[in-house]
């Protein structure tokens, strides 16, 4: 495959792992509203989220069978398209149980978006460019997860609740186009697992060190990530009495040290290895993890939050690409 057309592959990839990430939090912000609008408790709200969440993990396994049943280029467009389906049908909903609906058609192809995902990138670019490709993969996931709030905060800023999802068509288009283009006659190998493949896989991988510890780690950011995601837009609405689209911009800070700091830590994996990058990525997540925990339980100064958010960040995105490789 020409150098050009690799990149656009996983151009195409990282836009549509993006998207499916920046779904499960863009609608934090957002929440209040559809409570007002379909009269709900907070209780019955939380399922907005937990409707996409629950199959977005749930199916992981079980669409990881059905990529290698199928070739690569209808498989994607399948899940970027139906995605783009369950979008426009939470937007357009007229009541709470065609919303979960959407929500879930929504998480259920998240989840194929995501399982065929790292397998393409890998797929199509040049051993020694994998260490750049997982570079931009790996970032991009925890970047749209991360970046949700801030988005939606400031979508939320002049529109109403339904943009939250419109916002995702077009991407889907993009992301459709680029795919088409750049996919074809892409192939990830003939494969036939059965049911239980992929847990007899995973079970293999986990006897393997190397790979339990990059798991751990993983789920270390990815939690810490989540409790940042959840807790900081309470926290900068009632205890800094921020507004939602200041707090949009707050918010904003991790994706953005993530996002420029992810491509040079895959650029530097493939020059120096991954060992040093993730020691250091996860030092630095550790450390601004603890600083903001100390500015975060009384009003502080928008500064004192930004940078401490930045350096959280940083952190991550040169953990998360090295990370993938080891």
């Amino acid at each position: 495959m020409p150098y050009k057309r690799r990149w656009w592959a996983v151009a195409a990839v990282g836009l549509s792992i993006f998207l499916s990430a920046l779904d499960a939090t863009i609608v934090a912000l957002a929440l209040p509203s559809m409570a007002h609008w379909f009269q709900l408790s907070e209780s019955l709200t939380s399922l907005v989220i937990l409707s996409y969440t629950i199959p977005l993990t749930a199916l992981i396994l079980p669409c990881g069978a059905l990529i290698g049943r199928f070739r690569p280029l209808p498989t994607f467009l399948a899940a970027v398209l139906g995605f783009g389906l369950g979008s426009i049908m939470c937007g357009l909903a007229t009541n709470f149980p065609l919303l979960i609906l959407g929500r879930v058609i929504q998480g259920s192809f998240g989840a194929l978006i995501g399982t065929q995902g790292l397998a393409l990138a890998a797929a199509v670019v040049a051993p020694h460019e994998r260490g750049r490709a997982m570079g931009l993969i790996g970032s991009l996931a925890p970047l749209g997860g991360i970046a949700g709030p801030g988005i939606g905060g400031q979508l939320l800023a002049h529109w109403s609740w339904q943009v939250v999802f419109f916002v995702n068509v077009p991407i889907c288009g993009l992301a459709a186009l680029l795919g088409l283009f750049s996919l074809r006659g892409v192939s990830l190998g003939e494969r036939r697992p059965d049911a239980g493949s992929g847990f007899r896989h995973m079970a293999m991988l986990l006897r393997r060190w190397s790979f339990f510890w990059g798991l751990m780690g993983f789920l270390s950011t990815v939690t810490i990530a989540g409790a940042l995601y959840y807790l900081l837009p309470f926290d900068l609405s009632d205890v800094q009495h921020l507004t939602p689209s200041t707090a949009g911009l707050i918010l904003l800070c991790m994706p953005l040290g993530m996002g420029v700091v992810g491509l040079l830590g895959g650029y530097l994996t493939d020059r120096y290895g991954a060992r040093p990058f993730t020691l250091t990525g996860s030092g630095l997540v550790l450390v601004g993890s603890l600083l903001l925990s100390l500015v975060l339980v009384h009003p502080t100064s928008v500064f004192d939050l930004t940078w401490r958010l930045l350096l959280v960040g940083i952190g991550m995105g040169l953990f998360n690409g090295p990370n993938q490789t080891l």
